[in-house]
């Protein structure tokens, strides 16, 4: 299976340990959700340490790109660190790309948490570091809200024990024509429009040999169609191993226009694939939902219709 770089296996999360709080993209919708997600962390046994552009604001973004990127290279580079999460999504992440010090961050690896415009976090830290990330949940938009024990048991026995669980088993997976095959390979991916931005740039890993999974929240059948064509002609399905299909989260068009249910699409895209493409994985912007170690290697058994890990995504 193809690696760019070696990768490397952040240290697991251990009890009492410090978890850095920073939110890289945008602000914090609400300043309840933030305080309840960090008591949600303190109350499970860890110290907090908030970034200092947590609390800024900057129309949609959580302060200037130098405030938040500052934030992740104090994290990173702060011994006393041993995991970090982000507060929420948003937009702002791409931003960021050039100024980040991807030299600090290979010295100072360490479990990074996030979703949705994190991905692009996830993305540029496999593809210039090698670091296996992990797409969970998040401070405010997760542990600031009802969050329920499944994703609770499945996040925390991932990065503080290197494992699930329980195998990640489907009731009614779906493949490819007759195609329902093993795969194995290293799951990168995220959120698809973020994948898509990055296209074309030094950010997007090379998805060789890759378990691809995409998630998706408030876009119309059209526009995940786009999204997916412009995967294809970029020859992004070609040497996929599998395809995971997480969330896609109100993603249905609002008006009355004729309109392609998304399994149509899904099936325009994936039906003449020679690999297997599960849908309807608990990965995305709901709960309850599996934290996915992007980089690290996942296996499907169709036989028994569940994804497994192969490796343990910590150290």
């Amino acid at each position: 299976m193809y690696r760019s770089l070696p990768v490397i296996k952040p240290r697991r999360l251990r009890s009492g340990g410090t978890i850095g709080v920073i939110t890289p993209g945008s602000p914090p919708i609400s300043d309840e959700s933030l305080q309840i997600g960090i008591s949600y962390l303190e109350k499970n046994g860890f110290s907090v340490q908030v970034g200092s552009s947590v609390e800024l604001k900057r129309g949609y973004l959580a302060g200037s790109d130098q405030d938040r990127v500052a934030d992740i290279h104090t994290m990173f580079s702060d011994k006393e660190i041993d995991a970090i999460i982000a507060v929420r999504g948003g937009y702002g992440c791409t931003r960021l790309l050039p100024l980040i010090d991807f030299e600090l961050i290979k010295r100072n690896p360490k479990i990074f948490i996030g979703y949705s415009d994190i991905t692009t976090l996830h993305c540029a830290l496999y593809t210039r570091v090698g670091l296996i990330t992990f797409a969970g949940p998040m401070v405010a938009a997760d542990f600031g809200q009802d969050i329920d024990s499944e994703t609770e048991s499945f996040f925390w026995s991932l990065i503080m024990d290197g494992t699930y669980n329980q195998d990640l088993a489907f009731s009614n997976p779906v493949h490819s024509l007759s195609v329902n095959r093993e795969f194995t390979g290293p799951v990168l991916g995220g959120n698809l429009s973020i994948i898509n931005s990055l296209l074309g740039t030094p950010y997007i890993p090379d998805l060789t040999g890759a378990v691809l999974a995409i998630e998706e929240i408030g876009e119309a059948q059209y526009r995940i169609d786009r999204m997916l064509n412009q995967l294809k002609l970029n020859n992004i399905f070609s040497n996929l191993s599998g395809i995971i299909l997480g969330q896609f989260t109100k993603c249905e068009q609002e008006n009355d226009r004729p309109t392609l249910t998304l399994d149509e699409v899904f099936s325009d895209y994936f039906a003449s694939l020679p690999v297997s493409v599960i849908k309807s994985v608990p990965f995305g912007h709901e709960l309850p939902k599996i934290t996915l170690p992007m980089g690290a290697f996942l296996k499907y058994d169709p036989e028994r219709s569940s994804l497994s890990l192969v490796e343990s995504p910590v150290q």
